[in-house]
This record gives structure tokens, C-alpha cells and sequence, in this order.
């Protein structure tokens, strides 16, 4: 019941902002589509990774696959109960999306030295059009996604468990060599300030504030 009369709230009040941001999300996942397609077949150069260079490779698809999707699933699960939230990482992730399609487009890169391809059923029958996508690289979107939501959800235990999520998703990409370091690396940053213009939005430009009683957590 508190769910759907927060929910109601925010439709009544807010149904353009809401449909805006729909079709954003919409529109980005199109734009990172043929992102993706477009930077497989193209040629790219190799970059020097020092630390890629003394970690030995794994095959560790199925335990990456696990972590992603189960810690996604409960990163919306937990959103979807707040509406703030829930507007809040999906404008975050929009703006990975967006994030990662300019910059992929500009960093033409080939898969680092000794790469195992990570192996994505979903992935595979969706946006890498039954395909083993490898240039899929800078910045990785795995540890993109699994850190918004240790930013976005504000209740201290789940974040202390999307911390180690995230530690755990971005040791595995680089044990598979899936991902140079740098697109590990750089990955929580970009998360961070997505998330820190998509919170500016929502507080200053919709005159949501904090004390408001239909926007907490």
C-alpha cells in the first residue's frame, strides 16, 4: 500500500518527468545498440596493461553472469519501492549508457592479451545479435551498473553489499581479461558523477527537496 501511494504521488505530480525519462532510457539503449554493433567491426589498437600482464586468465563467465544479474535484480527490486530512487538510477543509468556509447565510439580498441570471452546468454540474444562481442571495452559496463546502485540506494547495509559486489565483479573481469584495467577502473567514477548530475537534476530542476515527505526512503 505505501508503495503504490508514493508511486501514485509521482504520477500525479510528476508524469512528464516520468515519461521523459522513459523515453531517455529508451532512446539510450537504442544509441548504445548500434554502439555496440558498430565498434565489433571496425579495427582498434592494443594498449599496454601492466597489471593485466602478471594476472593469469580464468574462465569465470558463469560466476560473472551470476553476480551482474542477481545483484541487478536486487539493485530494482530494492529501487522500485522508492520512487526517487528508482528515478534517480534509472536517470544514472541512462546516462551510463549514453556514457559508454560516446566512449566507445572514440577509444577504437582491440581485446587486451589473453582474453577469454565472457559468455552472456542474455547479452548474446540481444544486443551482441547472437555474437561473442569483444571490443565492447572502455569503460566496463558491468562494474558501471553494479556501482550505481552502491550510489543511488541509500540504506547503508545494501550499499556495504554492493561494495563487494562491485570488488568481486571488477576482480573477475580482470582474472578473464574481458576488460583492460583502465575500463575497470575508471567504470565506478563514471557511475558516481552520472549519478551525482542525475540527483542535481532531480532536487534542483524539479524542486524536489529532502525534507519532502513523499520523497524519502
Amino acid at each position: 500500500m505505501i508503495l503504490l501511494k508514493e508511486w501514485k504521488i509521482y504520477l500525479q505530480k510528476k508524469l512528464l518527468f516520468i515519461i521523459i525519462s522513459v523515453v531517455l532510457f529508451i532512446l539510450s539503449v537504442i544509441l548504445i545498440f548500434y554502439t555496440l554493433n558498430y565498434v565489433e567491426n571496425r579495427p582498434g589498437n592494443k594498449i599496454f596493461d601492466p597489471i593485466l600482464n602478471i594476472l593469469p586468465s580464468y574462465d569465470l563467465s558463469n560466476l560473472l553472469f551470476f553476480l551482474t544479474y542477481t545483484g541487478s535484480l536486487i539493485g530494482i527490486l530494492i529501487c522500485i519501492n522508492y520512487p526517487k530512487t528508482f528515478l534517480i538510477t534509472l536517470l544514472t543509468y541512462t546516462q551510463i549508457l549514453i556514457y559508454r556509447s560516446i566512449s566507445m565510439y572514440l577509444t577504437p580498441l582491440e581485446p587486451p592479451e589473453g582474453i577469454i570471452p565472457l559468455r552472456d546468454i542474455f547479452l548474446e540474444k540481444t544486443f551482441y545479435v547472437n555474437k561473442i562481442n569483444l571490443k565492447d571495452l572502455f569503460f566496463s559496463g558491468h562494474t558501471a551498473t553494479i556501482t550505481m546502485f552502491l550510489f543511488t540506494i541509500e540504506d547503508f547495509k545494501w550499499k556495504i553489499f554492493f561494495l563487494i559486489y562491485s570488488i568481486l565483479i571488477a576482480t573477475c573481469l580482470l582474472f578473464q581479461h574481458a576488460h583492460y584495467s583502465i575500463d575497470v577502473f575508471i567504470a565506478p567514477f563514471i557511475s558516481f558523477t552520472s549519478y551525482s548530475i542525475s540527483k542535481s537534476i532531480f532536487y534542483k530542476y524539479l524542486n524536489f527537496t529532502k525534507s519532502n515527505p513523499s520523497n524519502t526512503n
